[in-house]
């Protein structure tokens, strides 16, 4: 297979995203000769008229590879029926750094660059053809992959013009489609990934097999910062299968902190997965658990307590709300409490990588390509041209694979042996020696007017930089403090989990709203809606919004669609509501659970929650983004959390770290907002609403007020009202 194709990196208007443009490059192959021609790093279209989407994007079950394939296939006229996808390696040359999937950032970082690229390729196309009939270019036109003369039933496959299309320069100015010229674009489709899923080819990374490759299970320290002192692998060496046994040393956590943090371990390496699990079983290790193995969750608790009581000061200041702090006034204070979380993904994690010597290469399912490349090139000190990142799609991520300490396992690994190796955690490795969601603890505070209105509002949390912020909406002046200090030397390692940080933010932000709304003796929802109604408009990037604009009138129109939509204040006896009201990244959900009482146990009936994303591409998507974020979010209220006993957790699967079930699901109703806006993100906007919808509708229920995570009946006895 023959490359026709010459390329030149170049930057174009959507976010910087870098693209190749196609520059004519001489060649001897014959017209009638087979090749593949890419014009850009997101398309190839064969000779045999084959189109294969190149997904710049991870696919970690959330669709992302289907609504960008549906982009590309729009813009570009080829039909969704036979368009195929591949992912693209980690490459800053090809995609600049945007091309890590997190913080729903999947489709809308490249959806401008996406489209023009398309565009242009489209062009070249209807160029060809044109050239080919000797008619003008407005006379063609592109659909389901063939050019078509208008008003004739002549047409040319894309493949048969690519001998033409291949030689010719971009246009300087090209058009992009508006949204009623869209085929797929806006309507519910399952596409290729639905596909692969049915007829089981989804490429994940378990599934990797090369030549000669050996299987590695790791036994890692149980506590975080603890040391090996010494092992003996004589068993594990007798168990069939077995080749070698190897010390993994540790890897420090980088400043950033998605890179390292490799645990101190033993690793078994055999022909077979399951006789590397079995060698592990029979290794006898002695650890050295250091100063973390004296410690627990509730010491974590006690630092976060202690620490909020020393001095602090404001580090943004939004309208002097410090000011209105003084002068005696009434003043309203809560603290709210998120405990360690697991991502609990399904498919557990996986790497494969070959260390070459002069090189390695990577097989992964990682939510950081670019990250991991980076990583990579940092720890075997190979310039990063060496390192190849081959991204495959994932069984679940939520946040964990963004993390790339289980890539780096294997590459050590592999260094070693100099064959590949494919490193394989098991289930209960993934909730015993992972990393986590970090404990958080927020305190709120807010001066009150002669109304208990308030007039004020001041932040701390344990959030530990920055970026942990989310957008705050309301007109309330609020001061963002100093944060508690989450030390690195603490119980657990972090990582990200779905809606990152957003989760406690939106946790302790609308439950205090819900709080003072009944201060006031005002509705919930309305009280929301009238400290909506004089919300500025943020169009930056300045902290503490990381990037969101926030537009109060969208926010405003989800609260009022979901008091309709879910019936708000005219539920039968016995169901009792609760609201919240979430910003994310330019996309914006409210919701409404409805609840029951029962021995003070919870019983959640129906979630009734309205997402405004801009542009719902895939709406089909959307809608299964919030019903699982929905259920991701009801089991971090209502069931299972990860606690740590002398730096042990003590959660190592499925049975003893609960999930919410079928059995558990609630009816969710969700509305998506009409809108031709940008599309923004759905992936986590409708995780942090989930927990103060339910709190404050059991408040709504008890008269009592439940402030921490996950809700224990107990709390419901104790609680005062």
């Amino acid at each position: 297979m023959e490359r026709r194709n010459f390329f030149k990196i170049t930057s174009l208007a959507g976010g910087g995203l870098l693209l190749s443009t196609y520059l004519p490059l001489a060649c001897t192959t014959t017209k009638e000769s087979a090749f593949d021609w890419e014009p850009n790093f997101f398309i190839r279209i064969g000779s045999d008229n084959t189109v294969t989407f190149i997904c710049s994007q991870s696919e970690l079950g959330q669709g992302t590879s289907t609504g960008l394939a549906m982009v590309a296939a729009d813009e570009l006229g080829a039909s969704m029926d036979t368009l195929k996808i591949e992912f693209g390696q980690g490459s800053a040359e090809r995609y600049g750094n945007l091309q890590d999937t997190g913080g729903s950032n999947g489709l809308r970082i490249v959806w401008s660059s996406l489209r023009e690229a398309m565009a242009t390729t489209r062009e070249l196309l209807i160029a060809a053809a044109a050239q080919k009939w000797q008619i003008d270019t407005d006379e063609c036109y592109c659909e389901d992959g063939f050019i078509h003369r208008k008003n004739d039933e002549e047409k040319l496959a894309f493949g048969d013009v690519l001998d033409i299309a291949s030689t010719l320069s971009a246009p300087r100015e090209i058009k992009l489609k508006e949204f009623g010229d869209f085929k797929y674009i806006g309507k519910p489709i399952k596409g290729p990934k639905t596909r692969m899923a049915v007829n089981g080819t989804t490429p994940y990374s378990i599934n990797m097999k090369l030549p000669n490759m050996l299987y590695a299970a790791i036994e890692r320290c149980p506590v975080w910062k603890g040391s090996l002192s010494s092992f003996d692998a004589s068993e594990a060496l007798k168990v069939p299968g077995v080749v070698e046994v190897l010390e993994v040393e540790p890897t420090e956590v980088q400043a950033t902190d998605y890179r390292g943090g490799v645990r101190p371990g033993v690793a078994v390496l055999a022909t077979s997965t399951w006789a590397a699990f079995e060698g592990k079983k029979a290794l006898k290790i002695e650890w050295e658990m250091g100063i973390n193995g004296l410690k627990s969750s509730q010491d974590v608790q006690k630092e976060l307590e202690d620490d909020y009581k020393t001095n602090s000061k404001a580090n943004v200041d939004l309208q002097n709300a410090t000011a209105l702090f003084e002068g005696g006034r009434k003043v309203f204070s809560a603290a709210y409490d998120s405990p360690h979380q697991a991502n609990a993904c399904m498919e557990p994690l996986n790497a494969t990588a070959y260390h070459r010597g002069h090189k390695v290469e990577v097989w992964a399912g990682t939510q950081s390509p670019q990250l991991t490349r980076d990583r990579i090139a940092e720890l075997t000190e190979l310039p990063l041209a060496a390192i190849t990142v081959n991204n495959q799609p994932s069984g679940g991520a939520f946040g964990r694979r963004y993390f790339c300490d289980y890539v780096e396992e294997a590459v050590i690994l592999s260094e070693k042996v100099r064959v590949p190796v494919k490193v394989t955690w098991s289930r209960e490795d993934t909730f015993l020696t992972s990393k986590y969601h970090p404990i958080c603890k927020d305190y709120w505070q807010a001066s009150l007017d002669t109304n208990n209105f308030p007039t004020a509002i001041k932040y701390r949390g344990s959030i530990s930089r920055p970026g942990g912020y989310r957008c705050y909406p309301y007109s309330v002046p609020i001061a963002f403090y100093d944060y508690l200090k989450y030390k690195d030397d603490w119980l657990l390692p972090r990582a990200s989990w779905r809606s990152v940080y957003a989760h406690p933010w939106g946790l302790g932000m609308e439950c205090f709203m819900d709080e003072l709304a009944h201060n006031a003796q005002e509705d919930p929802l309305q009280f929301r809606i009238k400290l909506l109604e004089n919300a500025k408009i943020v169009e930056q990037k300045a902290l503490p919004w990381v990037g969101d604009d926030f537009y109060p009138e969208k926010l405003k129109n989800t609260l009022e669609m979901v008091a309709e939509k879910s019936n708000w204040g005219k539920k039968s006896e016995g169901i009792y509501q609760g609201v919240s009201a979430i910003s994310y990244n330019t996309s914006y959900c409210s919701m409404v659970a409805d609840i029951s009482m029962t021995n003070n146990q919870v019983k959640v009936h129906k979630v009734t929650a309205v997402i405004d994303c801009g542009l719902a591409v895939n709406p089909s998507q959307v809608k299964a983004q919030i019903e699982g974020s929905i259920l991701w979010g009801l089991s971090a209220t209502l069931k299972d959390a990860i606690t740590v006993e002398h730096g042990h957790v003590q959660q190592s699967n499925y049975d003893t770290y609960d999930l919410m079930r079928i059995s558990d699901a609630p009816e969710i109703d969700v509305h998506i907002v009409e809108s031709t806006d940008t599309p923004s993100g759905t992936g986590e906007v409708g995780v942090p609403g989930v927990a103060p919808a339910v709190l404050n509708a059991v408040y709504a229920a008890t008269g009592k007020r439940i402030r921490q995570l996950p809700i224990r009946s107990s709390l419901l006895q104790s609680t005062d009202s």
